[in-house]
C-alpha cells in the first residue's frame, strides 16, 4: 500500500509538472500604439536578449529633424522599429548585439518600440515580410515618445523626448523646458502614477545623501541617492485625486534643499473599447501631463514640469 501511495505521489507530480510547463508557454503580441496597423502575433523565446534603448538623440539632417537611435539586442538577429504601430525600418545586430538606426520625424507625436526577431528560427524575406513574421521574436519593454507642443507662431520649441517602461522610472531625454526643477544639487524628473494612485518619483543629485518625499503636508517615505547621482522612490496608492504640491528633500546635514513641484492627479478616463496604448497631452508654461491607455484597460500617465 505504501508502494502504491509513492506511485500516486510520483505521477501527481508529474502531472503537476506538466500543467505548470504549459501555464507558462506564453505568445507574444504585437499591438499597434494608437491607429491603425496590422497585429502581428509571434512566440515569445525566453532564451532571447529582448531590444533596449541605450541613446537616443535629435539631429537635423539637409533640414529634417532625424531620430539617432541605438541599443543592444540578441547577437545576429533583426531589430524592427514601429512608430504609433505601424513598422518603419529593420535592422540587424552585430555579434556583439549592438544596432543603431535612424528615424525621420514624421510629426508631432511619435511612440517607438521594438520587436527583436532570431534569424535562427527562419529565413528572412528581401522586404521583410511574412518571413520575418513567422520567425521567433520577443517584443521590446520601452516606448520611446517624442512629443512637440503645437507652434503658436514663430519658432517651435524644443520637442519632449522620454523612454518610459512598466515599472521604472521614466528616462527624460530631452526636456522642451530646456531644464528639470532644482535648487541647489537637488533636481526632480518625470513623476509617473497609474489609476490607483501608485506613483514613481525619480530625479538626479550631484551630492549623496537620502532623499525625502512630501505629498501635500504629509511626508510618505525616504529613499537613497544612488552612486550615479540618481534616485527613484515607489510607492503605491499615496496619490490622492486632486492638485496639490509634491516636494523632495535632500538630507545632507546641510541647508537640506527642497524642490517643489505643482503636482496634479487626474481621475481615472472612462473604460473604452480602445484601450490601444493612444495618447492625450495636457499642456500648460509650467507642466506637461501625457496620458496613455494601456493594452487591457487602465491609464499610465507622466508628468514633467518647468524649472521654475
Amino acid at each position: 500500500m505504501r508502494r502504491a501511495r509513492i506511485f500516486g505521489m510520483i505521477v501527481g507530480g508529474l502531472g503537476l509538472a506538466l500543467l505548470l510547463f504549459a501555464g507558462v508557454s506564453l505568445s507574444g503580441r504585437w499591438t499597434a500604439v494608437s491607429g491603425g496597423g496590422d497585429v502581428a502575433q509571434a512566440p515569445i523565446a525566453a532564451s532571447l536578449t529582448p531590444v533596449t534603448f541605450t541613446r537616443v538623440t535629435e539631429v537635423i539632417i539637409d533640414g529634417r529633424s532625424v531620430l539617432q537611435l541605438s541599443g543592444l539586442a540578441q547577437p545576429l538577429s533583426v531589430v524592427a522599429l514601429s512608430d504609433r504601430g505601424e513598422r518603419v525600418l529593420q535592422v540587424r545586430t552585430t555579434e556583439q548585439g549592438v544596432w543603431s538606426a535612424r528615424l525621420e520625424v514624421t510629426g508631432p507625436g511619435m511612440a517607438v518600440e521594438a520587436i527583436l526577431f532570431d534569424t535562427l528560427s527562419g529565413a528572412v524575406g528581401d522586404d521583410g515580410g511574412q518571413e520575418l513574421d513567422a520567425m521567433t521574436s520577443i517584443r521590446g519593454v520601452e516606448t520611446i515618445f517624442r512629443i512637440q507642443r503645437p507652434s503658436e507662431g514663430g519658432d517651435a520649441a524644443p520637442a519632449l523626448i522620454m523612454i518610459t517602461k512598466p515599472g521604472a522610472p521614466t528616462r527624460m531625454v530631452q526636456s522642451p523646458f530646456g531644464g528639470l526643477p532644482s535648487k541647489g544639487p537637488l533636481a526632480i524628473g518625470a513623476i509617473d502614477y497609474d489609476d490607483k494612485g501608485g506613483v514613481i518619483f525619480s530625479g538626479l543629485s550631484e551630492i549623496e545623501g537620502r532623499i525625502r518625499l512630501y505629498v501635500g503636508n504629509g511626508a510618505i517615505g525616504e529613499t537613497r541617492v544612488g552612486p550615479n547621482g540618481r534616485w527613484t522612490y515607489i510607492a503605491g496608492s499615496v496619490m490622492p485625486l486632486g492638485e496639490y504640491e509634491v516636494r523632495a528633500e535632500l538630507l545632507d546635514g546641510g541647508d537640506n534643499p527642497v524642490v517643489s513641484v505643482p503636482f496634479e492627479r487626474l481621475p481615472p478616463m472612462p473604460p473604452s473599447d480602445s484601450d490601444d496604448g493612444s495618447l492625450s497631452v495636457s499642456f500648460s508654461s509650467y507642466r506637461w501631463q501625457i496620458r496613455r491607455s494601456l493594452v487591457g484597460g487602465g491609464t499610465q500617465s507622466t508628468v514633467i514640469f518647468a524649472p521654475e
